[in-house]
């Protein structure tokens, strides 16, 4: 967090990262060079719960406990799931050599049928290469895989 100081501070611009602010009378910020207003609180709670994203703390846990709606951190934990979705599109390569297959169901527990039958429940599939690289994609359907999906949990 020490990283983003001139952000959260707002000597800097968090768009364009220009240095050239102007207070609103709001308490909002406003760029002078790409003119877009933006909140300081509002940001400092974005990057709390990318923190806590990057925790891996639960969304329903993560909004006890920065005191926030669950729907807003599921809104932002699906964002960043997306945005991490496409850059993994953006940088896929065909994978060579040995590799390895395995698919896991994710949810929170529940009483019922596990596996394949199991109730709310997402089924990631996951292939690894030999070298470390981990691609994942997440089950469209039953046996079919979607690359462009994106696993929906809290």
């Amino acid at each position: 967090m020490k990283g983003n100081a001139m952000y959260i501070h707002g000597r800097k611009c968090w768009f364009c990262g220009n240095y050239g602010l102007i207070r609103l009378s709001d308490g909002r910020i406003k760029c002078k060079l790409c003119r877009r207003p933006y909140s300081i609180n509002k940001l400092k709670r974005d990057l709390d719960v990318l923190y806590y994203f990057y925790l891996e703390v639960s969304a329903r846990k993560c909004a006890k406990e920065l005191k926030l709606s669950y729907n807003t951190v599921s809104r932002k934990y699906s964002l960043f799931r997306k945005s991490i979705l496409k850059s993994s599109e953006q940088n896929f390569t065909k994978l060579s050599g040995y590799i390895e297959l395995d698919e896991s169901y994710f949810g929170g527990r529940r009483k019922g049928n596990r596996g394949r039958g199991a109730f709310n429940k997402q089924a990631v599939f996951g292939i690894l290469e030999r070298n470390g690289r981990v691609p994942s994609f997440c089950e469209t359907e039953r046996g079919t895989v979607g690359t462009t999906s994106v696993c929906n949990s809290g």
